[in-house]
C-alpha cells in the first residue's frame, strides 16, 4: 500500500515542521544545534546528529515559505 505510507510520511513531516514552530515561538530564536533536543525529543539523543540535518531542511524550507529567517546560524520566526 504505497498510498498509505506516502501519506503517512507527509502527515509525519508536517507535524514534524509544527514542531519546529513551536520550538522557535516557544524559544524566540535559537541555533540548530539549541532546537534539535526539543523538535526531536521523541528521538534518541545518539541521533541528533542526524536529526540536525533534518531540523536544518525544515528551517530552510521555512525560510524558502517566508516563515523563518536565519542571521549567523540564530534561527527566529519571521511573523
Amino acid at each position: 500500500r504505497p498510498h498509505e505510507t506516502v501519506e503517512r510520511l507527509i502527515v509525519h513531516r508536517r507535524n514534524r515542521e509544527n514542531k519546529v514552530v513551536n520550538a522557535l515561538r516557544g524559544a524566540g530564536e535559537g541555533t540548530v544545534e539549541a532546537l534539535v533536543a526539543t523538535v526531536y525529543d521523541d528521538t534518541p539523543q545518539r541521533l541528533h546528529g542526524w536529526a540536525m540535518r533534518s531540523l536544518l531542511a525544515h528551517l530552510q524550507k521555512l525560510e524558502v515559505d517566508g516563515r523563518a529567517r536565519e542571521d549567523e546560524g540564530v534561527w527566529r520566526l519571521a511573523e
